[in-house]
């Protein structure tokens, strides 16, 4: 990619990878943040954040796309890689870019935001989806809690049955989060 020196942008083949909506912006910024007494600072405010934006505007990923992103970031240095996306099923395309990647790289997606849970064969869910990548065995699935972190949040993807072949790992708060925003803002 030319002039890739802030991201890329998988969609156009081009070196920028701006934010259309606000998601990566926000995403990015609860990561890394700089800790510089403006705003908020992310959890790991010393970073380097590579943006590689994979979706359209709309907010609509082809697998295609997904593929090339990850095999970008892997191959350029990547050292953990971000998915905050999800869908009901992976390309072989993806699934090997993510195992590529895994050798070096840790790998952290959304569990979605569907109020689904993830056990294909429960009789007693309303709404039954696994979400993928966060439920492939190599990819940390991370759901969503309220803010003070005391209840999984009403939209959150969830881990029904713990230790079966259709992992969701780790809980982190999703609702409420103040972070950067596109322009030199900040929301929640």
């Amino acid at each position: 990619y030319i002039d890739d020196y802030y991201g890329v942008n998988i969609v156009s083949g081009t070196g920028n990878g701006d934010d259309d909506n606000g998601h990566g912006t926000h995403v990015a910024g609860i990561i890394a943040a700089r800790n510089n007494n403006l705003g908020t600072a992310g959890i790991a405010y010393n970073v380097q954040i590579m943006p590689v934006k994979a979706a359209m505007a709309s907010g609509y990923l082809h697998q295609s796309d997904i593929a090339k992103a990850v095999l970008y970031a892997y191959e350029n240095g990547a050292e953990v890689i971000n998915m905050s996306f999800g869908g009901s099923f992976i390309s072989i395309a993806v699934e090997e870019a993510l195992e590529n990647a895994y050798n070096s790289c840790v790998l952290v997606a959304a569990a979605g935001n569907d109020g689904a849970c993830n056990n294909l064969a429960c009789p007693t869910c309303d709404i039954v989806k696994v979400s993928y990548p966060a439920a492939l065995p190599y990819v940390i699935g991370v759901m969503s809690t309220n803010a003070d972190g005391s209840a999984v949040s009403s939209f959150s993807n969830y881990d029904h049955n713990p230790y079966n072949s259709i992992e969701y790992e780790v809980f982190a708060v999703g609702e409420q989060v103040f972070s950067t925003w596109p322009g030199n803002k900040y929301a929640m």
